[in-house]
């Protein structure tokens, strides 16, 4: 009978203890230990340009190689190219459940000095940080500045991460490996419908991305591009911009730049 009640007890605490660092959140104010490592990202590398690295199948090794020493997001499966590269990212993320399931112990040995999940997997997942994730329809497209009080989904993992790198305080943010050539693809600047055909099929950086048999994660084309519509008008509307320097993109929301140029620059300076 006691152990009954200390059990209840323990319960009701626990509740009313997330209760209140989901409240307290919403003003930045952590409770929990997860959320101060949260806080402590706030616009630590403001002024800084971070790089998102998308799995299109135009991404190769050697742009990885490049971006040694600078700050990197990557998503995913991007463990299936470690093998042609000492690159590893700065951050990393996985946010589908089908993903995750279907590639959990891949996910949980990748290297990485800070890797990210959602709340919901915190009992399959190693990650550093857990957030939470409102998947609420009227909320989706949403963009967090508090990324302490939740996310928001819009179709892609690196919504996820523009909305992190936005609140890490990186004034520029490079796209790379976002070819966004996938069937249903969407343009407000020219016609994708070329896409639906079978021989522009490969949408990964590598043959072997999906395992045989393995569940397919399911795409969201217009989601993804309206949320990449709002992450450009909330950088820009903070003196910050997010540029596209993927090889071969049909992402026309941001600006494109040339990766090599981009690093060549940095190299005169």
């Amino acid at each position: 009978m006691v152990k009954v009640i200390i059990k209840k007890a323990f319960k009701a605490i626990k509740t009313v203890g997330l209760y209140l660092s989901n409240i307290l959140s919403k003003y930045s104010i952590p409770i929990t230990r997860n959320n101060y490592k949260i806080l402590k990202l706030k616009n630590k590398y403001r002024g800084k340009r971070c790089f998102i690295i998308g799995n299109g199948p135009s991404l190769i090794a050697e742009d990885l190689e490049k971006l040694k020493g600078e700050y990197t997001f990557a998503s995913n499966k991007i463990y299936k190219i470690f093998n042609q590269t000492n690159w590893r990212p700065t951050f990393y993320m996985v946010v589908d459940s089908i993903v995750l399931e279907e590639n959990i112990e891949e996910i949980n040995l990748v290297e990485a000095k800070r890797k990210f999940s959602l709340k919901c997997y915190i009992s399959l997942s190693k990650a550093d940080i857990y957030f939470n994730n409102n998947l609420y329809i009227e909320k989706k497209g949403t963009f967090s500045t508090n990324i302490m009080e939740s996310l928001y989904s819009s179709g892609t993992v690196s919504y996820h991460l523009l909305q992190i790198a936005y609140y890490m305080g990186f004034s520029e943010v490079y796209l790379l490996g976002h070819d966004y050539n996938f069937n249903g693809a969407i343009s407000k600047s020219r016609d994708l419908s070329f896409l639906r055909n079978t021989e522009n099929s490969q949408i990964y950086f590598t043959n072997d991305y999906i395992k045989v048999n393995e569940k397919r994660a399911c795409q969201a084309p217009e989601e993804m591009y309206n949320g990449m519509e709002k992450a450009k008008l909330i950088f820009e509307n903070s003196g910050r911009k997010v540029f596209n320097a993927t090889r071969v993109s049909y992402l026309d929301v941001f600006e494109m730049r040339n990766l090599n140029e981009l690093l060549d620059e940095e190299k005169s300076i």
